[in-house]
């Protein structure tokens, strides 16, 4: 719960951050983003058909664009996603660190970070996942398994990063952070399977009768492994570009095929060049955990120096805070940590970039902030002002 005299600071927080991202989507232009056309695309069949125009995507993303109207119905919620997101970094820093002084500065923090306002107005699926995710972490921390569970299979709806990681956080939090007996822990799982079937049968059901048989989450997996693991590949990038030509897959009509045509393709070449997989995993990771982003279209100076400007800054107060207190609080802080390194191997597997970091940026922003602040009451000049912050 939020303190009653930090309410009117959060709620002018929540204003400024409304602020600047109607601002953004009033003046920053159209980024032509392939996937921002394609949810569109996306959203209006399945709306006006029920049938899938991609088998690269999640649904839900998607799903919400064609019910809120692409344009200013789309823009009107990603705005709104992303606010909530700062609300939800507040709620979040509060709950694990009890810490009122920090909690406001993280959602300060998160309300002018100049990623999150770009992400809020571009058409993509960051700030929906990102708000998903945070909120199914914060109702972890509180102890509300069953809303926990269906935040999270809606996050794995929008994209499905999280799904291998959600048993074994749903143990951790029972078990390390909640201290519940196994019986308990293993009911938890139970819900959260049931919430989990509930959720995605309609998907299942849907993907069933465009294929012909059972299909899980998309068919993206084989796309990404190949682009990120084959003999075109020199930069660790995406799925576009020169690091993958798809001609001698496109031929094969049916998706299931295809996929699996890509995925063998991927573990062939990762079996025959061990060597070369690893130099390409240590280039995801440069690309993962790069200051400012690759492509060439955001390598003027405006961005590389506004993205040193902003993530440099949290990046350092992170190392700080994992090097000066995380070891203290690890048992605390261990979900965020595993997120964190799970989230980077996966694209030192799959595909390297910092838009694929983004969703560990709220939770540094948070380690962030509770570092600045204990530095901040080290030095008596600045002792007075985070206590009328309100630190607990």
């Amino acid at each position: 719960m939020t303190h009653p005299s930090d309410r009117k600071i959060l709620a002018v927080i929540l204003l400024l951050a409304l602020a600047l991202r109607v601002t953004a989507a009033l003046l920053l232009p159209d980024q032509n983003f392939p996937d921002s056309y394609g949810y569109k695309k996306f959203g209006e069949a399945l709306w006006l058909t029920g049938n899938i125009v991609t088998p690269y995507w999640m649904p839900l993303y998607p799903a919400l664009v064609g019910l809120t109207g692409i344009g200013w119905g789309q823009m009107a919620m990603d705005v709104a996603l992303s606010v909530m997101t700062v609300w939800l970094v507040h709620q979040l820093t509060l709950t694990v660190f009890s810490d009122r002084a920090a909690a406001l500065l993280a959602a300060l923090m998160a309300a002018v970070y100049p990623f999150f306002i770009f992400f809020a107005v571009v058409g993509l699926t960051e700030s929906l996942f990102i708000t998903l995710l945070l909120g199914a972490f914060l109702c972890w921390y509180r102890g509300a398994f069953p809303l926990a569970s269906v935040l999270t299979v809606l996050a794995i709806l929008t994209r499905p990063a999280i799904e291998p990681l959600a048993p074994l956080l749903i143990l951790y939090f029972s078990l390390a952070i909640h201290r519940q007996p196994l019986r308990q822990a293993f009911r938890h799982l139970v819900v959260f399977a049931l919430i989990y079937v509930a959720l995605m049968t309609p998907w299942w059901v849907h993907n069933y009768k465009a294929y012909g048989t059972f299909v899980r989450l998309d068919l993206a997996f084989g796309l990404v492994l190949y682009s990120g693991n084959n003999p075109l590949n020199v930069t660790g990038g995406g799925v576009v570009g020169p690091d993958l030509d798809p001609t001698p897959f496109q031929t094969i009509a049916d998706p299931i095929a295809r996929d699996r045509a890509f995925r063998d393709a991927a573990i062939g070449f990762i079996k025959e060049n061990p060597g070369r997989f690893i130099e390409l995993a240590w280039l995801k990771l440069q690309r993962f955990w790069r200051l400012w982003p690759f492509a060439k279209e955001y390598a003027s100076p405006i961005y590389v120096i506004g993205s040193v400007i902003s993530y440099v800054p949290v990046l350092i107060l992170t190392l700080v805070y994992l090097i000066g207190w995380g070891w203290r609080e690890r048992i605390r802080i261990l979900p965020i940590v595993a997120w964190g390194g799970y989230l980077t191997a996966i694209h030192m597997i799959m595909i390297g970039s910092v838009r694929y970091r983004l969703p560990l940026e709220p939770f540094m922003i948070v380690f962030a902030a509770v570092a600045l602040i204990r530095l901040a009451r080290r030095w008596p000049v600045s002792a007075g002002w985070t206590a009328r912050l309100g630190s607990v």
